[in-house]
């Protein structure tokens, strides 16, 4: 037997599982690794042109083991700047595809328990059950640990980058469609219900954003991930708004 309070905790769930990421957070490790390449790079020249200084001078020669060991704390330093730009990398992928898992899984839980209280208080719930089973048959979980790590295999790894790219788009855009067929059916069966849309994810074509990507030499692939972020964010602030509307008028059946 479902009660209100469930849908209540399914709803305060969406602190956990919708998390809404920082829109600068997955370019952070291009920046980190671009921050590590001009260092490289300005280290080099200032290490050459005190080179050639000190063969021309020989008083202000430096002793080797004291280039030694700049050099050394130099690549250091470089190879701990790749490390966090590869762990950050690594979290953003994780939480990408984290986030999915467990909102399609609250969200399933939530359907299914306010189909099944609408039924007992003898609403026809046939348009409910429709999208309830279509849910639990096609959004399954993901790997997060696995798909994570994938992409970091040698010479195959940006393939496997490109399929994580695809289904985070497509799976986002057939589960806030199902989200809309199960809101406006809800909208008929609830009068006090009213439901529209504000933010709609829109459908991106992974063959259009890879061709892309490649003719700009990777710049579109910058906007590419802009959408991984900005398209789960919208969702769950869509979610936010019309949840706390439902329960309003659920607590008044």
């Amino acid at each position: 037997m479902v009660n209100l309070d469930q849908i209540e905790e399914y709803v305060r769930r969406r602190e956990f599982t919708d998390y809404i990421m920082p829109l600068w957070l997955p370019f952070l490790p291009m920046i980190i690794g671009l921050t590590a390449v001009v260092m490289f790079f300005a280290l080099l020249y200032v290490h050459t042109v005190s080179t050639v200084t000190f063969e021309s001078y020989r008083l202000y020669r430096t002793d080797n083991e004291i280039v030694e060991a700049l050099g050394w704390s130099t690549i250091v330093l470089l190879f701990l700047l790749f490390l966090v730009s590869a762990i950050v990398n690594i979290y953003v992928i994780y939480k990408w595809i984290w986030r999915r898992n467990e909102h399609f899984k609250r969200v399933k839980l939530l359907f299914n328990a306010i189909k099944d209280l609408l039924k007992e208080k003898g609403y026809n719930v046939s348009r409910l059950e429709m999208v309830c089973m279509e849910i639990e048959v096609e959004e399954t979980e993901k790997n997060a640990v696995l798909w994570t790590l994938l992409p970091f295999v040698p010479y195959v790894g940006w393939i496997l980058l490109i399929y994580v790219y695809h289904f985070l788009n497509k799976d986002f855009y057939r589960h806030e469609r199902r989200e809309d067929y199960f809101l406006n059916a809800l909208s008929s069966i609830i009068p006090d219900f009213s439901y529209m849309r504000y933010s709609q994810i829109p459908e991106r074509n992974t063959i259009l954003y890879f061709v892309l990507t490649f003719v700009t030499l990777g710049f579109f692939g910058f906007y590419w991930i802009y959408t991984l972020t900005k398209d789960p964010n919208n969702h769950f602030v869509e979610h936010r708004r019309w949840e706390d509307q439902l329960l309003n008028v659920l607590r008044r059946l």
